[in-house]
């Protein structure tokens, strides 16, 4: 049987074969509350069709993704601060520029900020090297300019290159979301040696 082609990133351990692991002061469950805060490009670029679009522009899918950054993710603030509860804000950097404040919100009540790439139109996976290393350099810029440098990365419509790990590595970001493979904390390899 041929050997399938496999990503190299991290081998297979199944979970009934690992060490037991715990989180710190010996908690046994960690979770966090992710909340995608995004931006699209009016008409053009990709977007979540959350129903069959009839015409372009998609005025319909577009104003309800709009509707998040404008409504709904004040509300969920409010939710969150009335529940004592932090989450992992999952900020496409140019909602710094198109939502006024939002970024400034998440940061100032004590949210993780995670870094989105810097809008969910274009998926990441799809540039050169050079353009997804400008994609990083520009999103931790726009992060910069309110104060904070993310060490967490989704990427935008959760899409990677075969060197996305290596170049978020190489930016110095500690751990990258896309993966969703294990319920339990895994690094992935990099080209450097140290992972991520």
């Amino acid at each position: 049987m041929a050997a399938l082609p496999h990503h190299g990133r991290y081998p297979y351990r199944p979970i009934v074969r690992r060490p037991d692991y715990s989180w710190p002061e010996g908690r046994r469950l960690a979770l966090y509350l992710g909340v995608n805060h995004e931006v699209f490009a009016f008409g053009d670029g990709l977007g979540a069709e959350l129903a069959p679009a009839k015409t372009d522009p998609d005025v319909m899918n577009f104003a309800w993704r709009d509707y998040g950054n404008r409504v709904g993710a004040w509300r969920f603030m409010e939710m969150f601060d009335r529940l004592e509860l932090k989450t992992t804000a999952l900020l496409n950097s140019a909602i710094i520029d198109h939502c006024p404040g939002l970024a400034e919100a998440c940061r100032d009540r004590g949210d993780e900020i995670a870094a989105h790439g810097r809008t969910n139109a274009k998926a990441e996976g799809e540039q050169s090297e050079q353009g997804e290393r400008d994609l990083i350099a520009r999103t931790l810029e726009d992060f910069a300019s309110i104060g904070v440098r993310p060490s967490g990365w989704l990427g935008p419509w959760i899409s990677e290159s075969r060197r996305t790990p290596d170049l978020l590595e190489e930016a110095g970001f500690d751990y990258v979301l896309d993966w969703a493979h294990d319920d339990q904390p895994t690094r992935l390899r990099t080209r450097s040696g140290k992972g991520i």
